[in-house]
C-alpha cells in the first residue's frame, strides 16, 4: 500500500511490468526451489557427516568409560530437571486403589513446595541413610483427599547414587522403618495448614531399584489430631490412611520414572 491524499490506495503494476513478472515469475520460482533442495540437501548431508564422526568418537569413549546403565543413571539424574511439575504431582489424582477395591477416590494437590535440603526434608535417620553419597534436591506437593479428611505430603528426593548402591537403597527401604520418616509440610491456608511432624499418622518411603530416586509420603488427618492419639491400625485401614500413604508414594515413584525412562527413549 501507499499513501496518496491520506487514503491508502492499492498500488497498481504497469500492464508492461505485469507482462514481464508473469514470465519472470515461474523462472525464479523454480531457482528459488532448486537453491532450497540443493541446501537442504548439504546441510542433510553435513549433520550425517557430523552424526557419524560423532558416532565414531563417541562410540570408543562409551565402551571404556562407564556402562549404560551407569550412562542412563546418569541422563535420568539430570533429566528430572526438565520434568513439568503436574507430570509428577497432578493437580488431581484418581484412582481406584483404597480399602475398598471397586471404589475410586480423588486427591487434589493442594501446593508444591520449593525444592529443600535431604535433612530439611527428612527425619535423622532417614537423612543418615541417604548421606553415603549426594542427596537432594527434594521436590514436595501437598494433597487431600476428596473429604478433605486425610491430607498427604508427597515427594521425590533425587539422589547422587550409582546403580549399586540404589540396589542397597531400595533394599534397605524395602520394609517398613520408624525412623526412616519424611517431615510432614503444613500449606497455610488449606487443609493442611495444621498438618505437621506431629500430626504424621503414618508414611510410606521406598528407593527405586533402577531409578535415582526415592518416593515418599506421608499421612496425617486434616482436623490436625496429633499422632500421640493413636488410632489404632484398624482406624487407619478404614480411613484409608495407610492406603493412602501407599498409593501416593506409588503415584510420584510410577510418574517421574515414566517421564524419565520416555526421556531416555528418544534421546
Amino acid at each position: 500500500m501507499i499513501q496518496g491524499s491520506g487514503v491508502d490506495q492499492p498500488y497498481q503494476v504497469p500492464a508492461a511490468g505485469r507482462s514481464r513478472a508473469r514470465r519472470a515469475g515461474p523462472l525464479r520460482l523454480l531457482g528459488v526451489v532448486l537453491l532450497t533442495v540443493l541446501g537442504v540437501v548439504s546441510a542433510t548431508a553435513g549433520f550425517a557427516g557430523l552424526y557419524l564422526a560423532g558416532s565414531r568418537a563417541v562410540g570408543p569413549i562409551r565402551e571404556a568409560g562407564k556402562t549404560e546403565e551407569a550412562q542412563r543413571f546418569d541422563f535420568v539424574r539430570r533429566a528430572w530437571t526438565a520434568v513439568a511439575v503436574d507430570d509428577v504431582f497432578p493437580p488431581v489424582y484418581h484412582t481406584t486403589a483404597g480399602p475398598q477395591p471397586t471404589a475410586s477416590r480423588d486427591f487434589t494437590r493442594l501446593g508444591v513446595a520449593p525444592p529443600a535440603d535431604c535433612r530439611a526434608a527428612f527425619d535423622p535417620g532417614l537423612a543418615r541413610l541417604l548421606s553415603a553419597h549426594p542427596c537432594g534436591p527434594v521436590l514436595r506437593a501437598g494433597y487431600t483427599d476428596a473429604t478433605r479428611t486425610l491430607v498427604a505430603t508427597v515427594g521425590v528426593a533425587v539422589l547422587g547414587s550409582s546403580p549399586e548402591e540404589q540396589r542397597d537403597l531400595s533394599a534397605a527401604t524395602a520394609d517398613r522403618h520408624d525412623d526412616l520418616r519424611p517431615h510432614a509440610l503444613p500449606f497455610p491456608g488449606t487443609a493442611a495448614s495444621a498438618f505437621s511432624d506431629p500430626q504424621r499418622v503414618t508414611f510410606q518411603v521406598f528407593a527405586s531399584a533402577g531409578e535415582p530416586f526415592l518416593a515418599f509420603a506421608v499421612v496425617g488427618f486434616a482436623d490436625g489430631r496429633p499422632a500421640s492419639a493413636d488410632p489404632g491400625q484398624e482406624a487407619l485401614t478404614q480411613s484409608g490412611a495407610l492406603q493412602t500413604a501407599i498409593d501416593l508414594q506409588s503415584m510420584a515413584s510410577g510418574r517421574i520414572q515414566h517421564a524419565t525412562d520416555t526421556m531416555w527413549s528418544n534421546r
